[in-house]
């Protein structure tokens, strides 16, 4: 089977090496294709754009969709966010590519780098954080959509802090944490 995970910085894998990065490690685990298609970065939006690119041309037979934390940091929003990956994952459906939804590891404002908190107010999005995951959750469940859910037992407060590069970035275990979770959601490898 081949997946790929089309995202921001969590799949491109800020911070770690390729090799700790959860779509490298799931490859290892699981035998199956994945390809990583994450951007440092990116918006939502920027992920649409480039969709027929790393998605479509590749013609996999899954497509893991997780962004939209850039759309809230610069913009104060998530509604640009749903608006993409809406259109993303009804554009994989439609050309026979299962959509699954990545439920994104939870936000640790505290953690924030001192230069980065003078783009926007990282406490205050708290709560539009939650708010699109909780979406998330729902727009998945209207339509059938299989999520994969990265905000596991180690990445939750208050312990899961201490694996974060960053209030945002999980470190090397965090991957390996996340790496586990696309694991068990997806099948077998058939041989």
């Amino acid at each position: 089977m081949k997946l790929v995970c089309l995202g921001d910085s969590l799949t491109y894998g800020y911070g770690v090496p390729r090799r700790d990065c959860w779509v490298s490690l799931a490859v290892a685990r699981t035998g199956h294709t994945l390809v990583n298609r994450g951007l440092n970065g990116d918006t939502a939006g920027g992920m649409l754009s480039r969709f027929g690119r790393d998605v479509l041309d590749e013609k996999p037979d899954r497509v893991l969709l997780m962004g939209g934390a850039n759309d809230i940091i610069f913009g104060g929003s998530d509604a640009p966010a749903r608006s993409a990956l809406a259109a993303m994952a009804h554009q994989a459906a439609a050309n026979r590519i299962r959509p699954m939804i990545g439920l994104p590891p939870p936000v640790y404002a505290e953690g924030i780098p001192e230069p980065w908190l003078a783009l926007t107010d990282y406490k205050r999005l708290l709560p539009v954080f939650s708010a699109y995951r909780d979406w998330l959750v729902r727009f998945a469940g209207t339509f059938g959509f299989q999520t994969v859910n990265f905000a596991v037992p180690g990445l939750l407060p208050p312990e899961g802090r201490a694996h974060y590069l960053d209030g945002l970035h999980p470190d090397r275990e965090g991957h390996r944490l996340m790496a586990e979770a696309v694991t068990a959601a997806l099948p077998p490898l058939r041989v």
